[in-house]
């Protein structure tokens, strides 16, 4: 490294040390901070994201002390919080533009939400101030490049969990442990991608948190307006569905994806249940009902596995919100997911390239996919039989849940000599008994210890892989008398003559009427 970046870090760490017992011992004067930080950034044309930050942080805490925490002056402390944040990334690229937003939309996010807690309307000023932040996000999104710019960092933020600290200090932020200092700084983020962050974070996933975080505070201003819920729904989808087009962003779209599949949104506690009902909609409409173009096209020859886990997140969405809509007796909302499922660019890529590994594996024949769960089983099964379909853990636990297989942090291969059978192999099988009733039959633990080795050995392991995948099939879609099969087509990996209302009665049924 750099000799003269490994100082500047070294002095980062230092300050920071200093600044957080300097502030816990409660010193009001951060002139020092402030000066020497402002002098080095003046020395530089783009100072890194973690420098900028611990100095706006510092005047930001000097500002709120002199205010002494009077209401009337948060609006203008965050108006120039931004104002800074921006005047320092003016020669920044656009990722770390929006990346260096986040101690803003975790002001004005608090400033909002204080503001509804007491029974007042959110004030026009921060209303606006809100839009400015969406502004300078869409504007950094329309810079050539933007949507390729991610790969290029891979690195992640040096002392990202001090900073948070230092951010945090004044609420509690010393003493607390990383992961609820992370919930204070990241208010509209959820458990699944604080876990996920694991104490580093790089520029990439900042700048998909910061996307949510404007994305649902944009929406959270939207209700309370009076008007009916059909107006309502149609504009605030509108509004959702202009903003994921400025964004723009994989990042935002995999972190809005996993969130819709946990049982609550980060919106959640500040709304009614009714209000809950409707934010679901407006966002299950704006993901699935919208086809937008930077969702990944025909990525199967590429081989990128961060579209093919796009697709799988989008598609287990799906199944949520048509499971959703039945629950809410919206019978005709159901129908137009299940259709959005069957005509997706997500759908056909994730069919194609499945139906692809099949055919290495000699399986010329697939499932009559007219379902979001039915594809998932489908995609199971491949699993089983050897093909690396679910690499993902969240995408990977999703799916189990969704046709209630246990969820097992390390499952063996299927090629693994299963003859040698110890302590722990022999638990693993019992808790693949739990798939269904009974699971695999109990005779695939035992069976190799009465046969011979040597010539036997690799028809027992085929016999074996065989009964194990048939097993799998039978529970995961019942008889194989009435299991519909497909030839395979490379075009989309669906017959193009499968009827389309031919769904099965585990699933959609009742939405063809």
């Amino acid at each position: 490294m750099n000799p003269q970046i490994q100082n500047k870090e070294a002095m980062l760490k230092e300050s920071i040390k200093h600044f957080l017992t300097s502030y816990q011992s409660g010193s009001t004067d951060y002139s020092s901070f402030e000066s020497i930080f402002f002098r080095l950034i003046q020395t530089m044309l783009d100072p890194p994201l973690e420098i900028t930050w611990f100095y706006s942080a510092v005047t930001y805490h000097a500002a709120k002390l002199s205010s002494r925490n009077n209401p009337s002056t948060r609006v203008l402390i965050a108006k120039d919080l931004l104002n800074l944040l921006i005047s320092c990334s003016n020669l920044s690229s656009p990722l770390k533009k929006i990346g260096m937003l986040a101690p803003v939309v975790y002001e004005l996010y608090d400033i909002v939400r204080d503001s509804r807690s007491s029974g007042l309307c959110v004030d026009m000023e921060v209303e606006k101030l809100v839009e400015n932040t969406v502004s300078c996000v869409m504007m950094s999104a329309r810079v050539y490049g933007y949507a390729n710019e991610d790969a290029k960092f891979d690195s992640a933020l040096v002392c990202f969990e001090d900073l948070v600290r230092v951010w945090t200090i004044d609420r509690g932020g010393r003493g607390c442990k990383f992961g609820e200092n992370l919930r204070v700084f990241f208010p509209l983020s959820s458990d699944g991608i604080w876990k996920g962050l694991n104490g580093r974070c790089g520029i990439g996933e900042l700048v998909g948190i910061v996307l949510c975080e404007v994305f649902f505070l944009r929406l959270y201003l939207s209700f309370g307006s009076g008007m009916s819920t059909e107006d309502f729904l149609e504009r605030t989808k509108d509004q959702a569905v202009q903003t994921i087009k400025g964004f723009q962003n994989r990042y935002f779209l995999d972190m809005l994806l996993k969130m819709l599949l946990e049982p609550t949104l980060p919106l959640a506690a500040l709304l009614s249940s009714e209000e809950e009902i409707l934010l679901h909609k407006v966002l299950f409409d704006a993901v699935l009902l919208v086809e937008y173009s930077f969702y990944p096209g025909q990525w199967v020859q590429s081989c990128d596995s961060r579209s093919k886990k796009l697709a799988m997140l989008w598609v287990l969405v799906s199944e949520r919100a048509i499971q959703f809509a039945r629950d809410k007796i919206d019978l005709s909302r159901a129908s137009l997911y299940l259709n959005a499922f069957r005509e997706s660019q997500f759908v056909a890529e994730l069919i194609k390239w499945a139906s692809i590994e099949a055919t290495r594996i000699n399986q010329m024949t697939i499932p009559d996919v007219q379902t979001p769960k039915a594809l998932i089983k489908w995609l199971l099964v491949l699993e089983h039989q050897g093909i690396r379909v679910f690499e993902h853990k969240v995408v990977s636990r999703h799916a189990k849940a969704l046709v209630g297989m246990p969820i097992v942090e390390s499952e063996p291969p299927l090629n693994q000599n299963i003859l040698v059978r110890n302590e722990i192999d022999l638990n693993e099988d019992q808790e693949m008994d739990d798939l269904s009733n009974g699971g695999f039959p109990a005779t695939f633990c035992l069976m190799g210890k009465t046969i011979e080795m040597g010539r036997k050995r690799k028809e027992v392991v085929s016999v074996l892989q065989e009964s194990r995948i048939k097993q799998v099939k039978l529970e995961l879609f019942g008889s194989s008398d009435d299991e519909t099969v497909l030839p395979l087509s490379m075009d989309n990996g669906l017959q193009s003559g499968g009827a389309a209302e031919n769904v099965g009665p585990d699933d959609d049924m009742e939405l063809n009427g």
